[in-house]
């Protein structure tokens, strides 16, 4: 990756992860990472891995566990999906699909391939929330 613009670079990273292909023959629809970012934030949500709804909408949290999200930390819909301040980033950026008990875990692949680069250009982060246990198993 060239290095310019923290901007620059970061766009041209998530550019690179939204064409990221690292997981397809194991996701059960074609690889659609969501996720969202901005140099300037300054929360950073981590989270598992998109449900089936959220990989239909393309947009993080847009589900029951969303709202139940958004409602532990007070916070609106409009406040919530503020990309200047927040960050939304899984630890598998793809739907995984179901298993037996539920959603399937995140991709193993994702976290490690561009978690550090991701961090790297979100130099303004000021707290970091972990949710779920796959997020803090990476992290902790």
């Amino acid at each position: 990756m060239k290095i310019g613009s923290d901007e620059d670079s970061l766009s041209e990273l998530l550019s690179q992860i939204r064409a990221c292909k690292i997981c397809e023959e194991h996701l059960p629809f074609p690889p659609k990472p969501i996720l969202i970012a901005k140099p300037g934030a300054v929360l950073l949500i981590v989270g598992q891995a998109p449900g089936l709804r959220v990989h239909e909408t393309g947009l993080p949290w847009n589900d029951p566990s969303g709202d139940r999200l958004r409602k532990w930390l007070r916070m609106t819909r409009t406040q919530f999906y503020n990309d200047d301040f927040i960050a939304i980033i899984p630890t598998g950026f793809c739907y995984p699909g179901k298993g037996n008990r539920g959603d399937l875990p995140p991709r193993p692949e994702c976290a490690p391939q561009w978690h550090p680069l991701l961090r790297k250009l979100l130099k303004n982060i000021k707290l970091t929330l972990l949710i779920g246990s796959h997020a803090q198993r990476y992290y902790l």
